[in-house]
């Protein structure tokens, strides 16, 4: 399978990288150059290019009939993404749904009631494109929706700050569906150290992830807590080979758990609640 990936920097390199190991002829693509490059003739593509650039790209591609993974966020905007919607062949590489760990969570069999995420992060000079909750807070949105069934919101409450940007680069939200299932997320791109948890409680017990470190443990009714076997494997890779089956059945999970590649419908889903998070903190 010949793949084209939109985008030479970090996360550029490391998709090519992993197609090259799972077989695919990989054309490397620098959209400055122009919308396709050498990129014609190709089965698919993989866009790791800066966030307002995914609209015009992805729509160019699609109208084409070239399959498109789009790395997360969808879009810039909501009302850009919203236009996607409409185009067939695009998926969405929210590739935390492919952490080791999210299995320990879906393996408990926990009916999840609340959740606490917190993703820290030190501050680089990427992804400057889109604010904190765009940039990171959207990963821990994606993983409550996937949890929930994507469930309808009921309240949204949000504040957030910038400090080496105009746009908030520390965040933190309380989300709450019809259904009375409560997310409370935290987030910062300003911080010392790198903090990626994940908690997930039910009645009688609760399933604590480090997504950082691909660790999980459980505690139950007697608050002992227990370590969890975590498979170790490269979540960038599985998501590509998620995305490889795809192309080639349109098959969209690797198994029946969280390794799936999210739909546009649950981005846009992810998007619309990150949207409200930042009108209610602003």
């Amino acid at each position: 399978m010949r793949v084209a990936v939109y985008g030479l920097g970090r996360m550029g390199r490391h998709h090519a990288r992993h197609l090259s190991g799972l077989g695919a002829e990989v054309v490397e693509v620098d959209p400055s150059l122009g919308l396709h490059g050498d990129a014609r003739g190709v089965d698919a593509a993989v866009l790791a290019t800066p966030t307002r650039t995914h609209a015009e790209l992805a729509s160019s591609l699609s109208r084409d009939g070239i399959p498109v993974l789009v790395e997360k966020p969808l879009a810039a905007s909501l009302p850009e993404a919203e236009a996607l919607s409409t185009i067939p062949g695009l998926v969405v590489g929210h590739v935390e749904r492919f952490n080791p760990a999210m299995g320990a969570l879906f393996d408990s069999s926990l009916d999840v009631r609340f959740v606490q995420a917190e993703r820290l992060a030190p501050w680089t000079d990427r992804a400057l494109d889109v604010d904190v909750v765009y940039d990171l807070m959207v990963h821990d949105l994606d993983l409550f929706g996937l949890v929930t069934g994507f469930a309808e919101v009921a309240d949204v409450r949000g504040n957030g700050l910038g400090v080496a940007t105009s746009g908030p680069d520390i965040a933190h939200a309380r989300v709450e569906t019809v259904d009375g299932r409560v997310a409370v997320l935290s987030t910062s791109r300003i911080s010392p150290a790198t903090v990626r948890k994940f908690r997930a409680f039910g009645p009688g017990a609760y399933v604590g992830l480090d997504l950082a470190a691909r660790t999980a443990h459980r505690v139950g009714r007697d608050l002992r807590s227990e370590p969890i076997a975590v498979h170790e494997f490269d979540a960038l890779r599985a998501e590509l080979e998620a995305f490889l089956l795809w192309v080639e059945g349109g098959c969209l999970a690797l198994d029946p758990g969280p390794r799936r590649l999210a739909t546009v419908d649950e981005a846009l889903w992810t998007l619309r609640l990150a949207e409200r998070i930042r009108c209610a903190s602003a």
